[in-house]
């Protein structure tokens, strides 16, 4: 995936739409795909998940989320993972993060339907799954964050353009 990515970190104040949508329990694991410094997880945990995992491409992210989850005391409840998200089994999650770019989502999608239980959550920052009809929408500022559930309900690609202005800005901006 590492072709359709650079890391932009969510901001801080855009990490309560998250868990607005998707509110954590301590029975969730938590996954976030392109975790960089592990801000959504470590915010997940502090608001009760029971697990997280964050698959980093970048291994300079990967390991400085390792290390601040030790200095935080919670390496037993987070995992970073060095990895592609694409060669990373996600069918432990209850709940997936993510906020990257409309390719990626398209290239995800498939992955999602094989590999997510049904009852999943899918929270996805600006970028929305093509063909897919969100549960929710909330939006923040300049940013819309789309919840879905799996299975997800189907919308047809031809309404991508007129219901998710952001998406093809974000693309065009070349993230």
């Amino acid at each position: 995936m590492s072709s359709f990515v650079s890391w932009v970190p969510t901001p801080l104040e855009h990490i309560d739409p998250f868990f607005e949508l998707a509110p954590v329990s301590s029975s969730d694991v938590v996954y976030d795909l392109g975790s960089g410094d592990g801000r959504l997880l470590f915010a997940a945990l502090e608001k009760g998940a029971g697990r997280a995992v964050g698959v980093e491409l970048n291994p300079d992210h990967a390991k400085t989320a390792s290390g601040k989850a030790i200095e935080k005391g919670l390496q037993g409840k987070v995992t970073f993972l060095q990895a592609d998200v694409m060669d990373v089994n996600l069918s432990e999650a209850t709940l997936v993060f993510c906020y990257l770019i409309t390719a990626a989502s398209v290239a995800l999608k498939p992955k999602f339907e094989a590999e997510l239980k049904p009852g999943t959550r899918v929270v996805m920052e600006s970028f929305p799954v093509p063909g897919w009809k969100p549960v929710e929408t909330k939006t923040r500022e300049y940013k819309t964050f789309y919840l879905y559930r799996m299975p997800p309900e189907p919308g047809g690609a031809e309404t991508v353009a007129s219901e998710y202005p952001d998406a093809g800005y974000y693309d065009y901006l070349g993230y």
